[in-house]
């Protein structure tokens, strides 16, 4: 069985060149594991705390393409 791990999330915003005096960032794009991703555009993205040594947790609203929900067996 293949062994559990994190996504990797980015929350980025792409810009087509420098921006003088841009201190804040205005997100456009999340990637999950390098995929962008389709997210509502009202949806709010929530990132918990965060802090050394301690893991992180996001909740992001985001269009499914397919979804599954199944029970598996584990195989021998």
């Amino acid at each position: 069985m293949a062994e559990l791990r994190g996504a990797d999330i980015e929350i980025v915003e792409r810009r087509k060149g420098p921006i003088d005096g841009a201190d804040v960032v205005l997100p456009n794009t999340v990637r999950i594991n390098g995929t962008p991703i389709a997210i509502p555009a009202d949806s709010v993205i929530k990132v918990g705390d965060i802090a050394d040594g301690e893991l992180v947790t996001v909740a992001i609203t985001v269009f499914a393409r397919s979804l599954v929900i199944r029970a598996e067996g584990e195989r021998e």
